[in-house]
């Protein structure tokens, strides 16, 4: 209400306010220049027609200066608001000055009045209450009765027409003018508060709308923590009640004693929070902190007590997650990882007046309770087999399990390696020797593997190493020994990781190639060669069939180089055919997983065909101990590629442990002593008697038979004795690079008997269409 009555300036725009200041100032003074214009005028005449010059003079330097009042109200209001009040000043002394009458001298005094009002309105208060106090000079003369008028001067004439006049122009007309335009700029003002103060309202509304409904729990408070206001959110989280409770403090509802800092991953916007408990338990965390432009503060409250139970159900789980992912799940033990992490801090640390040494124990009797009593059985048996190793070794030694049936403990402080292996046999003897699982009464057999820590190790995966090298040594040798780490152990068992990595990228680098060792029949003509692979790598030299073909066995490489003999014998099959117009028959050699191959037969009649060639000058080599192990799968790939014209023959007869009765069902067309009957032709009866039986069982089987390893006329001799029809050997031929076939098929006259043994081939399996 004050506002409104005393124009609060800053209702206005700083633009507008200036506005209607400069209009009011504008009115005054063209008003009064046009209204006080007759005035002027009359009163000019009058006074030159008496020669009252000094009249004349006073009335144009008033109008001169309201003149240069007017002009500067353009660019310099308040230099004209300050002409336009001296003016004021000047005409009420003009009156009184100049005035006979002192009763009319006296209404001159009138227009100063009027100055404090025009100061606060074109100035300010300070030079408003100024003018009031210069006005008491005035007022004190006229109630005193002094009289300003001067004796030798001209009075104005018609003094009484013109002061009345010049009060009914001012008056009457300037100064209403002015103050309509102050009262039009007040009610602008007020219609606009009027619309401000709705859209207030409405605001405040929509504020208390969104304060209330915001989804968040919001407090307004003072800068010391006062709440001076709470929505339904904020009051509910608190537990507080507005209308009943008198606590105002923020922190009288929330404990400080019970505060923490919340995790990372609480974290809002990445200020770091803190989280303090209310009087009912609930955890409440200061989300966000906004000063407002009163002072005052916005504070968001969230519940985090939901939070704070999965921040530590997480954190529980983590640690379950980083416990699991360094121990075995099975025993409890610590894992390959965590003893990886133990060994580099004792290689770190390690003292030279002492031994540490790595042993490792594989229980071996696992297997046998698993096929006995089935996998649930080996998994107790493992569990209680940890447990029995931890109970006996020393508490401060750490124990792992390295993997599957393997466990691993660290041993130091002793003073020499055979100190370790006293130790180790200790520990063996305070084994169990039997334990009681689900009822069945278990041996427990086990191995175990010494690798010592030397001053040049640098890496626990070395170590561990070598001592998996030694418990290998010692579980070839005996279930129930110790073996300290030996280094020709190592370097075979390095030889043999180099060799397997060598084999994949060897066969990617053509550094496998095949020769042919033909096979001759009575009268010494060819009839046939076996391709036999040979391997020169440039980093292990030549690396011989019978140490690298094991190798690819057990590593699942012979795969690849089945197909490699396959792929490449085939071809040269068809070069020789394109060059000589004939070949030998070629024999390659299948491994034991080559016969369980699903795509064995299609990988045979492809390369075939892509090669043109008749599958009559193929024979598949495959020894009787890889017929026993895929007997089914084997008997019928084999009957496939026999019906298909494929020769099939039996390596190494003899040296397996099939019978008669399985041996009658492989369909095969020949059959290969082996050379180590072979090379005890003469010197062992035994021998002798077996490669008889052998020609005479083939001859039963329908096979035609070729003796390996020939080596001089006397085992030569003894063969034919005996009825064997095809002999290979070094006697005949060593094996042949392309080279050597080359000039050998091209031999002038050259007789192949391959083209007999076909049809021998031919006559014993009734197959006409090859």
């Amino acid at each position: 209400m004050f506002r409104w009555l005393f124009l609060n300036e800053s209702a206005l725009a700083p633009a507008e306010h200036a506005a209607w200041k400069i209009s009011t100032l504008r009115i005054l003074l063209v008003s009064g220049f046009i209204l006080e214009a007759w005035v002027a005028l009359h009163s000019s005449f009058r006074a030159v027609e008496r020669g009252a010059y000094e009249i004349l003079l006073t009335v144009i330097s008033l109008y001169a200066l309201k003149s240069v009042a007017i002009w500067g109200s353009r660019k310099y209001p308040r230099f004209s608001a300050a002409l336009l009040l001296l003016n004021i000043y000047g005409i009420a002394s003009a009156i009184s000055i100049f005035t006979r009458d002192p009763d009319l001298a006296k209404l001159g005094y009138l227009f100063v009045y009027i100055t404090p009002i025009l100061a606060r309105i074109f100035f300010h208060s300070r030079l408003a209450l100024t003018l009031m106090l210069l006005n008491t000079i005035p007022f004190i003369s006229v109630i005193s009765g002094y009289s300003h008028s001067l004796e030798g001067h001209h009075p104005i004439p018609d003094a009484e027409v013109y002061i009345h006049t010049l009060f009914y122009f001012f008056f009457n007309i300037c100064l209403p003018l002015a103050v309509f335009r102050i009262l039009y700029a007040l009610d602008t003002t007020l219609v606009r508060y009027q619309d401000t103060s709705g859209a207030l309202q409405v605001s405040h509304a929509q504020y208390q709308e969104v304060f209330e409904n915001a989804g968040t729990a919001l407090l307004l408070t003072d800068a010391y923590g006062q709440i001076l206001q709470a929505n339904q959110q904020a009051n509910h989280l608190l537990g507080r009640n507005p209308e009943t409770d008198s606590e105002l403090a923020l922190f009288g509802w929330l404990s400080l004693d019970e505060s923490f800092k919340l995790s990372q991953a609480d974290e809002v916007a990445g200020l770091r929070t803190s989280a303090y408990r209310t009087r009912d338990g609930k955890l409440v965390a200061l989300d966000n902190i906004s000063q407002t432009s009163t002072e005052h503060y916005i504070v968001a409250l969230r519940d985090v007590s939901g939070l704070h139970k999965m921040q530590h159900a997480l954190k529980a789980s983590i640690e379950r997650q980083d416990y699991l992912s360094s121990h075995d799940s099975l025993t409890n033990l610590p894992n390959r990882d965590m003893l990886r992490q133990f060994l580099q801090q004792k290689l770190e640390g390690l003292s030279t007046d002492q031994v540490t040494a790595l042993v490792s124990f594989r229980l071996n009797s696992v297997r046998q309770a698993n096929q006995q009593f089935g996998a649930h059985t080996g998994d107790v048996l493992l569990r209680r087999f940890a447990d029995e190793l931890t109970q006996v070794l020393p508490k401060n030694c750490f124990c792992a399990r390295l993997r599957s049936i393997v466990f691993s403990f660290v041993i130091d402080q002793l003073h020499s390696p055979a100190d370790v292996v006293q130790f180790v046999d200790q520990i063996r003897e305070a084994m169990p020797k039997e334990l009681m699982v689900n009822g069945e009464l278990l041996l427990v057999q086990f191995s175990a593997g010494i690798a010592v820590l030397r001053p040049e190790d640098k890496e626990p995966d070395e170590l561990i190493r070598r001592s998996e090298v030694a418990l290998d040594t010692s579980r070839r040798g005996s279930d129930q020994n110790v073996t300290l780490f030996d280094e020709h152990d190592a370097n075979q068992i390095r030889r043999n990781v180099e060799i397997e990595v060598g084999i994949l990228n060897g066969l990617k680098a053509g550094e496998f190639h095949l020769m042919y060792q033909p096979k001759v029949d009575w009268d010494g003509r060819i009839a046939g060669v076996e391709a036999l692979i040979r391997w020169v790598s440039p980093s292990l030299g030549k690396v011989a069939p019978s140490e690298f073909i094991p190798i690819a066995e057990r590593s699942g490489l012979v795969r690849q180089v089945s197909n490699f003999v396959i792929e490449q014998s085939c071809s040269q099959i068809r070069a020789w055919l394109d060059e000589f117009g004939h070949s030998p028959v070629v024999a390659i050699n299948l491994a034991v997983s080559d016969i369980a191959r699903p795509d064995l037969i299609s990988l045979i009649d492809d390369t075939c065909a892509r090669y043109r060639i008749a599958t009559s000058y193929l024979e598949l080599e495959i020894t009787e101990t890889g017929l026993i192990a895929n007997e089914q799968q084997s008997i019928e790939h084999l009957n496939v590629l026999k019906n298909r014209g494929f020769g099939i023959a039996i390596d190494d007869f003899g040296t397996g442990y099939s019978s008669l009765s399985k041996l009658s069902h492989f369909p095969a067309h020949t059959v290969k002593i082996d050379r180590s009957f072979v090379a005890q032709i003469g010197y062992n009866r035994k021998s002798e008697m077996i490669v008889k039986a052998i020609v005479s069982l083939a001859e039963i089987l329908a096979c035609n038979t070729i003796a390996e390893g020939v080596e001089n006329e006397s085992q030569e001799q003894f063969l034919k004795e005996v009825g064997c029809q095809y002999f290979q050997g070094y006697l005949y031929y060593r094996p042949l690079d392309l080279d050597g076939m080359r000039s050998l098929l091209s031999q002038p006259g050259l007789n192949l008997s391959a083209d007999q043994m076909i049809t021998d081939r031919m006559l014993k399996t009734g197959n006409s269409s090859i």
